[in-house]
């Protein structure tokens, strides 16, 4: 059987969590900047930090020697670049404190995929596609980004302040389903922007319910 589908998507929870970089190279800014954003407390080890890593800190924490097993301590996701010299004791030291392992550019010794991410409030798309050109992984994300409404953010956080009046109205769970499944459709149509805009939108369609 062809293996069509070879990674199954997972996020990780990682706000007030851990994340440690065994590398300050330059490509790698990017991923520290998105791991920030998620709220994690990012580490780096490096003795010579590129300028892009540099600019990150703080709140980015920067130490500037390699790292050491002790280094791993609570955290949840470990990455080491490709030219991580000990990449092996790294994974192991990685595992010991049940963190998850990533080396970058070696799939087969990681724990997982690291794709590249979009957001929107509290909206996470992910893209991974092992095996082709970064460019091509990226031209889907960027299409994937162009698709979604400005407004989304806004709307998914006003989702969130009426799903308690939906719940007390739409008592039946099948029938909560079917507004929340129409509302997406309708709201991703929608060129709304601005918080009051989207509750009173969905107040007026949760009447219609």
């Amino acid at each position: 059987m062809s293996n069509l589908f070879p990674h199954f998507p997972v996020f990780l929870d990682l706000a007030g969590r851990a994340v440690v970089l065994l590398d300050g190279d330059e490509s790698l800014a990017p991923l520290a900047s998105q791991f920030l954003a998620a709220g994690a407390g990012v580490s780096v080890f490096d003795p010579a930090p590129s300028d892009a890593m540099r600019a990150l800190a703080p709140p980015l924490r920067l130490k500037l020697r390699r790292w050491r097993p002790a280094d791993f301590g609570g955290a949840r996701l470990v990455i080491a670049g490709e030219g991580e010299p000990r990449p092996q004791r790294a994974h192991t030291a990685a595992h010991a404190i049940g963190a998850v392992f990533h080396l970058v550019g070696a799939p087969e010794q990681s724990d997982v995929a690291l794709g590249g991410v979009s957001a929107r409030g509290a909206l996470s798309i992910g893209v991974s596609a092992p095996g082709i050109p970064a460019a091509l992984a990226e031209a889907v994300q960027a299409r994937l980004e162009q698709a979604l409404p400005a407004g989304l953010s806004d709307f998914l956080e006003a989702a969130e302040r009426a799903r308690p009046e939906a719940e007390r109205r739409l008592a039946d769970a099948a029938a909560r389903e079917r507004f929340w499944a129409a509302l997406g459709a309708a709201a991703l149509d929608m060129q709304i922007v601005g918080a009051a805009a989207w509750d009173h939108f969905i107040a007026a369609r949760l009447g219609e319910a």
